[in-house]
């Protein structure tokens, strides 16, 4: 059992006393060896790496990922990191939240559905990771025609939401959002009905530095929930507005702001060479 009294400090000098290097324990908690080493000395808590730390101590291996901190806005806390041209300044480093699974991914594709009170379900895809996969597409099939179920019965007062939670292929689960199911419902269809790449773009878009595009997802939980319709919802509706625009993501700006910046650096570059004619 878990002795809940050991700090961070007390857990690294555990590990640290068992052979575990810094650079072994820097690996396992996503950081810098000096992280772990100011944990070590005393200069941080390390209340953030807790939790992974008194894993390691008790099981010798951690799934869980501690988070990067956060600011009030949700974005992340920028870091000391290099730039391209390898001059130090402050970065947004990669969000690695989420926890790792042990078992084995891929398959042939699986999807159950276990009805909940009031309307409610969670439905659990398990998918092969072969790009060309057929069982990939009959996921995509399912699922679609699984969404747009749950997207029904929203009349009255009451609409249904939906959580969802991706496995990608090494094993890292993370919660993607929560949709109106309707909207869901919706967006998959415009993006093709493709669920999966639609559900992979939406886990790039809210998790900054996260590349979603080579490793596929090989599992999604669906949690639906029925809930009372806000005011807010209701006032749409009225005026024929039931989706809103969805705001960007810093995850989203930021990638437009560096598009932007490398666009405007071909430009002043075509125009030197123009102007050498």
């Amino acid at each position: 059992m878990a002795d809940e009294r050991r700090s961070a400090q007390d857990l690294v000098r555990i590990l640290r006393g068992r052979g575990i290097t810094m650079t072994e324990l820097a690996g396992e908690l996503h950081r810098s060896p000096r992280m772990v080493r100011k944990i070590l000395n005393g200069e941080t808590s390390g209340a953030l790496y807790r939790e992974t730390l008194e894993e390691i101590a008790n099981t010798g291996r951690a799934t869980k990922v501690p988070p990067r901190r956060r600011q009030k806005d949700g974005t992340l806390m920028r870091i000391r990191g290099k730039a391209a041209d390898g001059e130090k300044t402050m970065v947004t480093p990669e969000d690695p939240g989420g926890k790792y699974t042990t078992e084995r991914q891929g398959g042939r594709a699986q999807i159950s559905t276990a009805f909940m009170s009031e309307g409610g379900r969670i439905i659990e895809a398990r998918i092969p990771k072969g790009k060309t996969a057929k069982g990939r597409t009959v996921a995509n099939e399912q699922l679609v025609q699984l969404v747009r179920n749950a997207a029904k019965g929203q009349a009255g007062n009451k609409q249904k939401q939906i959580t969802a939670r991706v496995t990608f292929a090494n094993g890292r689960r993370m919660e993607v959002n929560t949709y109106n199911a309707s909207t869901m419902l919706k967006r998959i269809k415009e993006d093709g009905g493709d669920t999966l790449g639609w559900l992979a773009r939406e886990a790039g878009n809210r998790y900054v530095n996260l590349d979603t595009t080579d490793v596929l997802i090989t599992g999604v939980t669906l949690n639906v929930v029925t809930v009372p319709k806000t005011e807010a919802y209701q006032r749409e509706s009225a005026a024929g507005r039931t989706r809103r625009t969805r705001t960007l993501t810093e995850a989203e700006k930021q990638r437009a702001k560096q598009k932007a910046q490398l666009e405007a650096s071909k430009q002043r570059r075509r125009g030197g060479r123009r102007g050498a004619e």
